[in-house]
């Protein structure tokens, strides 16, 4: 397994490119927002702030480490670094390219000293300042700013956690702004004209975190940038392995370099692309979704695979190819038994009952190392009419065991589980009988 630290996009491109590679990736990520978008991935998934016994449980259990954190994640990578040369783990850090500053911005080597410049040029202009530096460090500067008198307005992350860190800092609500990045240059310049701010602060987060288009922002509206400079790279503890290669941060890798990286380190061994289980989409508003997916089902089981398959949103009279399927030996879980046909209309008790039952089903299945395939039929339904959770949906797709492949069916699969998918087939509707022709026993039912 490859333990890829970080919720960045940055990580998220590197796992799935891991995954397509055939390596088991366990991503972590430091809060329960970045792990929900990193699901997308296929890759496990866990969440929230490591602490030093876990972190140690999840290297121990590594064949390599690689750290995609954010620039100014000092102290997990610094941990990371270090955990991985007691424990003898391949260790690699990837940073993005710090950037070219401009002669007009304000260097600042911690939070404490941007938070001084940023009064001090507010208070020379008359005007507010813009925080684009994320929760972590907004205490310090709304002290600085409030024992000033100057006006200080936060952005952050639209995210519970990141709110309460702005309230917790005395912020009012009218001072913050929820919105997620990175954002263009007009609608920073916007934003710094709107607050009548003078001075914007941010971090050297690199191109991927926007600073580029913040500074250009700054510059049009005549506003001066003070900018956080990196933390230091971790370098305790490292050259424990003998390969310095191995340990040493370089910038701006490409998931080809980490690759090359990997095939280098003993014990890491992709999965052959045959062993791999994949994720199937089928979708489309034409005909043959469950078709296609009941012939799956059965090749499967012709092959001696274990096969669970799921019905989510059908009841009522059983269609014909559920008796066929539990005589071949695959277990058939239809817990909507009170409607006859899809949902239509506004989901009744029944529906979320239902729902509710298939997708427990669906989860012990989906954690079954010896459920080879599972099929998911017309859970784009269930989550088209919000039955279903889709991060849960995601979270488990990318828990499952390696080798196990999953078929989802229904029209409008969302865009996530589109992206997680290494199949996807539109079934497109040319010509269709129905209504002039109903649904006819043995063809469509």
């Amino acid at each position: 397994m490859i333990l890829l630290l970080g919720g960045t996009a940055d990580a998220r491109r590197l796992a799935a490119e891991l995954r397509r590679a055939g390596h088991d990736v366990l991503v972590s990520a430091a809060s329960a927002y970045g792990a929900r978008l990193a699901g997308s991935t296929g890759a496990a998934v866990r969440g929230g702030p490591l602490g030093e016994p876990e972190l140690e449980q999840l290297v121990a259990a590594a064949a390599a480490v690689v750290d995609a954190t954010h620039p100014f994640a000092a102290r997990i990578s610094a941990a990371a670094a270090a955990v991985c040369a007691e424990q003898g783990r391949p260790y690699l850090r990837l940073e993005r390219p710090a950037a070219d500053l401009p002669s007009g911005v304000v260097r600042a080597t911690d939070a404490g000293e941007a938070a001084r410049l940023a009064v001090d040029l507010a208070l020379e202009t008359a005007g507010a300042i813009l925080l684009t530096v994320g929760s972590t460090t907004v205490d310090v500067y709304a002290r600085a700013a409030r024992e000033a008198g100057v006006r200080l307005v936060a952005r952050v992350l639209p995210v519970p956690a990141s709110l309460a860190a702005c309230a917790a800092a005395g912020l009012e609500p009218r001072d913050v702004l929820a919105l997620q990045g990175p954002t263009s240059t007009e609608l920073d310049a916007a934003l710094l004209r709107h607050l009548g701010a003078t001075v914007l602060v941010t971090k050297d987060s690199g191109t991927t975190g926007g600073l580029e288009e913040k500074l250009r922002a700054a510059e049009l509206v005549g506003a001066t940038a003070v900018v956080v400079e990196r933390p230091a790279a971790p370098t305790a503890g490292l050259g424990a392995t003998g390969d310095v290669d191995a340990v040493a941060p370089r910038p701006a890798l490409s998931a080809a370099d980490v690759l090359a990286w990997l095939e280098r380190q003993p014990g890491v061994v992709a999965a052959p692309a045959s062993r791999r289980g994949l994720l199937q989409v089928y979708t489309g508003d034409g005909k043959g979704k469950t078709t296609a997916a009941v012939g799956q089902a059965l090749r499967a089981r012709g092959a001696g695979l274990g096969v669970t398959f799921v019905q989510f949103v059908k009841g009522g009279r059983e269609s014909s190819e559920l008796g066929p399927l539990r005589a071949a030996g695959i277990r058939v879980v239809r817990p909507a038994v009170e409607r006859s046909g899809l949902l239509r209309g506004e989901a009744t008790d029944a529906d979320r009952a239902a729902a509710a039952a298939a997708w427990a089903a669906a989860r012990a299945a989906l954690s079954d190392p010896g459920c080879d395939l599972v099929v998911l039929d017309e859970l784009h339904a269930a989550l088209r009419h919000g039955l279903v959770p889709l991060d849960e949906v995601l979270a488990a797709l990318a828990a499952r065991p390696p080798r196990q492949e999953v078929v989802t069916t229904g029209r409008g699969a969302p865009d996530a589980l589109v992206a997680a998918a290494a199949l996807v087939t539109e079934m497109t509707a040319v010509r269709h009988p129905y209504p002039d022709v109903p649904a006819r026993r043995g063809v469509e039912l």
